[in-house]
């Protein structure tokens, strides 16, 4: 992995009068912005201690320049297709923009002496850059590491143990800038796009949270009778006396028709999987099973019918998203990080909407100029 300091551009709070409608329209009105003022100049190249405290807890990463080669090489590794559409479009507000607004956030497996030199660092230096925010609750504090030993240092973990990173959010940026750089190597060009901002975290300061589905049954020949008596055929149900998260790796819960249910895999259905060597992910055999083969759902990444609601909004975000319509509510358990790195290790990709990732990036606090 390559890693280098970067000139970024942060926010000035002081001169922002709505921050919270600046954060909302910063992607689409970054030039505005920056013209008014809202903005650094860009400062001299630095690599960046990100520090995110929310929720009770504080989490502590890198924010660096990352090769495109080394996506294009696959040592920045994703979870999900990308569609070329998004793409494209990705491309061109970075182009109309020239500027990243948001880090690609990036997981990487933890490794100590990494983390030992930020936090010497951290407690040594005050932080240059500190914003905080009111909804949601949240502080942002940045170090910059200029000096020449630690960056080496940093450079040589990642060159030398990190070898792999992990794209946690920010699919299409990524693959949008190594468009950008693809094609400006084709025509040999002068390249802005070699490196990508980005936000590394070891995978013991993030959390991978579930990601929950609404689906809508707009089959009128089939009653929540019969999709209960289907869904038997491949899972036990159980009622539930009100709402619960799954406990446990092949369990579900279910909201229909004002009341909740336990699902389990039926061993057999399980054993199908292991023996046709098809992932017995969660999500995956809730998109075959009961999404596809219960509900005739055929393009699961595109169809309207269904509606994703992230983990952390809690479970009556799910029974408010059913919204009084014939649909039914699946709350599934956030998937490990030995799964996530296994799956991705081996060349898979996990089905859409698979993982919420936390902390969020926020737009319009650092922004790398290109």
């Amino acid at each position: 992995m390559v890693v280098r300091p970067f000139a970024a551009t942060f926010s000035r709070p002081e001169q922002i009068p709505d921050l919270a409608a600046f954060l909302g329209s910063v992607k689409e009105d970054f030039k505005d912005f920056f013209e008014k003022s809202y903005f650094t100049a860009p400062q001299s190249p630095a690599m960046y201690i990100y520090q995110v405290r929310a929720q009770g807890k504080e989490r502590t990463g890198l924010i660096a320049a990352v090769s495109v080669q080394d996506y294009l090489e696959e040592r920045v590794r994703r979870h999900e297709h990308t569609l070329v559409a998004k793409e494209v479009r990705q491309a061109e507000l970075l182009q109309q923009r020239g500027a990243v607004v948001k880090p690609v956030l990036l997981a990487h497996r933890h490794h100590q002496g990494l983390a030992d030199l930020l936090a010497a660092h951290a407690q040594i230096h005050a932080p240059f850059q500190e914003l905080s925010l009111s909804d949601p609750e949240e502080t942002h504090r940045f170090w910059a590491i200029t000096e020449p030993q630690e960056i080496e240092q940093i450079q040589y973990y990642f060159g030398r143990y990190i070898l792999n990173t992990y794209i946690a959010d920010g699919h299409h940026r990524f693959s949008a800038i190594a468009r950008l750089y693809q094609q400006r190597e084709e025509h040999h060009e002068p390249n802005p796009f070699c490196y990508l901002m980005c936000a590394l975290f070891p995978s013991t300061a993030l959390e991978i949270h579930n990601f929950n589905r609404v689906v809508k049954n707009t089959n009128p020949e089939l009653s929540w009778l019969s999709f209960m008596a289907r869904i038997s055929q491949y899972a036990n149900l159980e009622p539930l006396p009100g709402p619960r998260q799954p406990k446990l790796q092949h369990e579900l819960t279910m909201f229909v028709e004002g009341e909740w249910f336990l699902l389990r895999w039926r061993a057999g259905t399980l054993k199908k999987n292991v023996d046709a060597g098809l992932p017995t992910l969660d999500v995956s055999m809730l998109n075959y099973y009961l999404l596809q083969k219960v509900l005739g759902l055929e393009d699961i990444r595109n169809d309207s019918r269904i509606k994703y609601v992230e983990g952390p909004a809690g479970l009556m975000a799910l029974v408010e998203a059913c919204d009084n319509r014939p649909a039914a509510a699946f709350c599934l358990h956030p998937l490990s990080w030995d799964a996530f790195f296994r799956v991705i290790d081996h060349g898979l990709v996990l089905p859409p909407k698979s993982t919420w990732f936390e902390p969020r990036m926020r737009n319009g606090i650092v922004v790398q100029m290109v």
